[in-house]
């Protein structure tokens, strides 16, 4: 008897997943999932164990067991930019343009209108 294979269902999307999926603050959740991927890829190549990492990070080991998981929900950005510079990296911040003029504050006599 063959066993028939499942057909997975999924679609192909390009840029930001969490927007395609329809979550809400979507391009913060790709900024934390990026950040958490470099927590993650740093300590994974360090060589150190997950309690020799927490020791240097100040928590305890679940925690690092949850970045190498990619525990996404467990971390804010602003713990995952403070553990990239205990690790060393350089964290900078870019803002941009707003994409459309709609997110532009625009001042009418004494008024801000959005």
């Amino acid at each position: 008897m063959v066993k028939k294979k499942k057909k997975l269902e999924y679609e192909v999307t390009k840029g930001n997943i969490f927007a395609a999926l329809g979550r809400p603050n979507a391009d913060e959740l790709l900024a934390r999932a990026k950040l958490l991927d470099k927590v993650s890829t740093l300590i994974k190549n360090s060589g150190l164990s997950q309690s020799e990492v927490a020791k240097k990070l100040g928590i305890k080991q679940p925690k690092v067991s949850m970045l190498v998981t990619g525990r996404l929900s467990q971390f804010s950005s602003d713990t995952l930019m403070h553990y990239l510079s205990i690790l060393g990296c350089a964290v900078e911040i870019r803002v941009t343009n707003p994409r459309t003029s709609a997110g532009i504050f625009r001042r009418r006599g004494s008024v801000a209108v959005v």
